[in-house]
């Protein structure tokens, strides 16, 4: 087998409504096509990101999707600014500085800055 890459990464939601709401508000990222409980949300790039709802694995299944940012302290304000707090102090890794956010469901959601 040869893995060409991620295509598409996704949450289990218990209510994709809410979800979109929070993905479309605090991070500008808007829906695109939804097939039933299937939503895709349009990002540029390869990596597909969709959530998925209706569904008690939202309460057990967890992952943490990075999305990359031009400016980290830029990206903090304009979350600030509609009322959204990190969980998480600002951690640097030293090529990366990030944020953590919860969702809704309480998935992990970095913001990343990359300076390399």
């Amino acid at each position: 087998m040869r893995i060409e890459g991620i295509d598409v990464i996704f949450y289990w939601v218990t209510d994709i409504d809410r979800a979109i709401e929070f993905y479309s508000d605090a991070l500008g990222i808007k829906p695109g096509p939804r097939y039933g409980d299937w939503q895709e949300m349009n990002l540029p790039g390869p990596v597909r990101f969709a959530l998925h709802g209706g569904s008690e694995k939202a309460r057990s299944v967890n992952a943490i999707v990075s999305f990359r940012v031009p400016s980290l302290d830029t990206a903090m304000a304009e979350m600030a600014g509609k009322g959204y707090q990190p969980v998480t102090a600002i951690t640097s890794t030293g090529t990366t500085r990030f944020a953590e956010y919860a969702d809704p469901d309480g998935n992990l959601v970095h913001i990343l800055e990359r300076s390399s």
